[in-house]
């Protein structure tokens, strides 16, 4: 163990080198986006949920009123600039049309504050790329975090931290979504906060602050989109029957250190409430507030024109988009993979879908030493329990509601990367014998080379290929094959 902390101070300048060079990256990402792709996911309805909360200040709005903007005038359109070349110059009317965004407030009343939004009168003008950095300024503050967590937790050799920065920067909707107006750059600083204070709970330190990053990060996410709610929540039961099996207890839930983060939950409980008083439901529903201009939107299909699929059909369906939108850009313009999903364009990124499930054969005998993997294995897992409740969902819509092929958007789980990354970073720990208290015999052969130095040469050095193999998927793939440039 003396030698293992020898070793990573040695290597301490640069592993704190591959942090700096995985943000500035990610930034690099954000900004390439932002000037010459654009076209983000519903965009301009975000955009509308912000501006409804200028003109009407309040705290919750009134969902059933919110509509979406569309242009008045044009302004200038020729001076080449990200407004000119995306039609945000000129000026912006609220319209009829119904503003389908059933989010909590939060982000959009924290997005108020940059100004990109101004109105006089019934005249709405848009600063679209003040709008857009202060958004990515959420999700740098929130990808700071996810570093963070990689950086204080694991333990060992470079290329740990290598892969866990890599895969962190690296799945293409997360740089590209948190280039736009979205409040899933929220959602990611939510879920990341909660999990750093559930790694700090298994590490028994079990102080005031640990029971505050835990109910922040609850909040932040069920006030960013229910799905990061439902995440945490899953998350949070999971860990603790963990807990309880581990540590046979849970006399924590009754100590003056969480009871005084209760107000948090309390307050995050009474929006979904007020929210159900005004809509009737806790997650504001187009087809309830608005089903005139449901039934006329592309929302809905006429059932005399939907496609029909048994179950099986629609799960490879829907399983072939869901993976599509986790190896490639899926928005208003799109980038999807080609070749076979065994290809080196995507099996890389495909891989981090499953690999985290290796988990349940590399648990080890010593609990002691489960701490930050038992806050993995619940954050994983809960990600995958709340993907499977959208497919059922997202089939009984389009069976027996609407008749839409959507919802298949794996972008909603990205706020989970930093869990999907610690665990594979503990599977190649344990199947290299890179763990820092591994006891293995370091015997050799007729005097030769170890089988354990073999397996962790081997394992550094795939890792090593895994890395590129993830930058070539993400960026370098992008670059090579997109030619829809703003």
């Amino acid at each position: 163990m003396l030698t293992e902390q020898r070793s990573t101070g040695r290597w301490h300048v640069l592993i704190l080198l591959i942090y700096v060079i995985a943000i500035l990256f990610f930034t690099y990402k954000m900004w390439f986006y932002c000037d010459r792709v654009g076209r983000f996911p519903d965009e301009m309805a975000h955009i509308s949920y912000i501006a409804y909360l200028e003109k009407n200040p309040c705290i919750i709005p009134d969902f059933s009123k919110m509509t979406i903007m569309t242009r008045d005038t044009i302004g200038n359109t020729t001076d080449g600039s990200i407004a000119s070349r995306e039609n945000f110059t000129g000026t912006f009317k609220f319209t009829g049309s119904f503003n389908y965004l059933g989010h909590p407030p939060l982000y959009y009343q924290i997005m108020r504050l940059s100004g990109g939004v101004r109105i006089v009168g019934d005249t709405v003008t848009i600063h679209i790329v003040r709008l857009r950095v202060f958004s990515m300024a959420i999700a740098l503050l929130a990808m700071l975090l996810v570093l963070y967590i990689g950086f204080s937790r694991i333990r060992g050799r470079p290329v740990l931290h290598l892969l866990y920065a890599a895969i962190c920067v690296s799945v293409p909707m997360l740089a590209y979504d948190c280039a736009g107006i979205n409040n899933d750059t929220l959602a990611l600083l939510g879920v990341t906060v909660f999990i750093l204070g559930l790694l700090r709970f298994a590490e028994k330190k079990r102080n005031t602050g640990t029971f505050l990053l835990i109910a922040t990060g609850v909040s932040i996410a069920f006030f960013s989109k229910l799905t990061a709610g439902v995440i945490v929540l899953v998350a949070t039961a999971i860990f603790l029957l963990i807990t309880l099996i581990r540590e046979k207890n849970l006399r924590f839930i009754l100590s003056k250190r969480f009871l005084i983060t209760l107000p948090l939950y309390l307050i995050t409980a009474a929006y979904f409430i007020a929210v159900h008083l005004q809509t009737g439901s806790f997650q504001p529903s187009f087809v309830k507030l608005e089903p005139q201009q449901f039934y006329a939107s592309s929302f809905y299909v006429a059932p005399l024109k939907r496609t029909f699929m048994r179950f099986m059909v629609y799960f490879n369906y829907y399983a072939s988009r869901f993976v599509g939108t986790w190896t490639g850009i899926a928005s208003h313009v799109s980038l999807y993979k080609k070749g076979s999903i065994y290809s080196l364009n995507q099996i890389g990124l495909e891989s981090l879908i499953v690999l985290p499930l290796l988990l349940v054969f590399f648990r080890n005998k010593d609990r002691s030493r489960n701490t930050d993997t038992s806050v993995v294995f619940a954050v994983y897992f809960a990600i995958v329990i709340t993907a499977l409740t959208q497919f059922l969902r997202a089939f009984y819509e389009f069976r027996y509601v609407s008749g839409y092929l959507g919802g298949f958007q794996s972008r909603y789980y990205l706020c989970g990367i930093s869990a999907i990354a610690l665990a594979v970073v503990f599977i190649a720990q344990r199947v290299g014998g890179l763990e820092p208290y591994t006891k293995e015999k370091d015997t050799r052969p007729n005097g030769g080379i170890s089988y354990l130095m073999i397996r962790q040469v081997s394992v550094q050095v795939l890792c090593v290929l895994f890395v590129a193999l993830l930058v070539y998927e993400d960026f370098v793939y992008f670059v090579l094959h997109f030619t829809k440039y703003l």
